[in-house]
């Protein structure tokens, strides 16, 4: 049956699927193409499908049964065709979307992917269709709330739909807000503060680690962060809840402040937000609240890593560099240095990344590449101590 309107078919992954074909040629831009389709579909956003797939299979492996999934924005149904594909025994797959076209084109996807018995479709608005499986027996093991924009408005219901121990992902979009370019959005969206600087999207990441974790608190949940990671235009978080008091006065614990000077670029975490002077002489800018421990679990991301062994279609992708890179970021402190930033400050020619990585350790200190961006890197030396390295660089010819 024809949707109505131009479709092509593609593959990802495991799945192939009707989309909306696209105008490489038209005048308006592919993203605006893509905003505009009568059911949205990017394929940019394979990265952050990929990941779902192996944390569900990750989390699949520790519950040793099969388990319900929700996604209540699905739009063309990649994520949820794939996951019935390439993650596991699911026993109910829920996709919702209040757009007819898009449930229509989920349908037809799910029948040629040999999996429309499986699933079950729901023309209804995503806070709606999770309130209704609020219920003890209703509610999911994994929820996905991928959403245009923040995922804020989802969390209550979100979190009301998931069983205890359950597991909800979260993808925000809205990048100008959560990096600092409307701070004022980001406060009324995300409850704190955002920072413009080399390590913006860390702050992001961390501000929606922040407002989740405060959101799970009031109905009584810990939300711990398994896997976090930026990439493209968005930021992506998965969680687990568990109940009880003590896990979320430990959470609660680790929410603060990063104080940071743009002139000499000290940073540093701190648990209260009054204003002070660097030791340079200007004013310290502050983030937050937000989240300061680790954004990612070091069991599940090797867990996650780890099924790439039992989805080889997976090997070489983003995904897996995303994740090899964000598996040695942790231990290190809050926020992560740029390169160019630091030999600016010097005043030294730009210092290859071989070079910087080469001096800081040859200095004594660790040194590891983020997923961020290239020439970013992640170190237990203080600036101070990195502007005696870069000064290094000075003597040479």
């Amino acid at each position: 049956m024809s949707p109505g309107y131009p479709v092509e078919t593609v593959k990802e992954g495991k799945a192939s699927l009707l989309v909306p074909r696209l105008d490489p040629e038209a005048e308006e831009h592919i993203q605006q193409q893509r905003s505009q389709a009568p059911v949205f579909y990017n394929a940019v956003m394979k990265t952050n499908r990929d990941t779902a797939i192996l944390a569900l299979r990750t989390y699949q492996r520790k519950k040793s049964r099969n388990v319900q999934v929700c996604e209540p924005m699905t739009g063309s149904g990649v994520r949820g065709i794939r996951l019935l594909l390439e993650a596991g025994e699911i026993e109910d797959m829920v996709l919702g979307d209040l757009s007819p076209s898009a449930l229509a084109l989920a349908g037809e996807n799910a029948e040629l992917n040999g999996v429309r018995d499986r699933i079950k479709l729901r023309e209804l608005d995503a806070n709606l269709l999770m309130s209704l499986h609020s219920y003890p027996f209703g509610r999911f093991d994994y929820i996905d709330v991928d959403p245009y924009g923040t995922p804020t408005p989802f969390y209550d219901t979100a979190i009301r739909a998931t069983k205890n121990h359950g597991m909800i992902a979260l993808t925000a979009t809205d990048m100008p807000p959560l990096c600092g370019v409307n701070a004022r959005a980001c406060i009324r969206k995300y409850g704190g503060r955002p920072l413009q600087g080399e390590f913006c999207h860390e702050v992001a990441l961390r501000l929606l680690g922040s407002s989740f974790i405060h959101q799970a608190a009031i109905h009584g949940y810990a939300a711990t962060p398994l896997f976090s990671y930026y990439a493209d235009h968005y930021v992506r978080a998965y969680f687990r809840i568990d109940k009880g008091a003590r896990r979320i006065e430990g959470q609660l614990n680790q929410v603060g402040f990063i104080k940071y000077c743009p002139g000499c670029l000290h940073r540093f975490p701190s648990m209260e937000n009054a204003p002070e002077r660097c030791g340079c002489g200007e004013d310290v800018n502050i983030g937050g609240p937000l989240w300061l421990g680790e954004l990612s679990d070091v069991e599940f991301l090797d867990g996650m890593i780890d099924e790439i062994g039992n989805a080889p279609h997976l090997a070489g992708t983003k995904a897996e560099v995303i994740m090899g890179l964000a598996r040695g970021e942790m231990g290190f402190q809050v926020s992560f240095f740029d390169i160019d930033k630091i030999c600016k400050l010097v005043g030294v020619k730009s210092v290859s990344t071989e070079d910087a990585f080469g001096a800081i350790r040859e200095t004594g200190f660790s040194a590891v590449p983020t997923h961020y961006r290239s020439r970013t890197l992640k170190t237990d030396a203080s600036i101070d101590e990195l502007v005696d390295v870069f000064n290094r660089f000075k003597n040479i010819g």
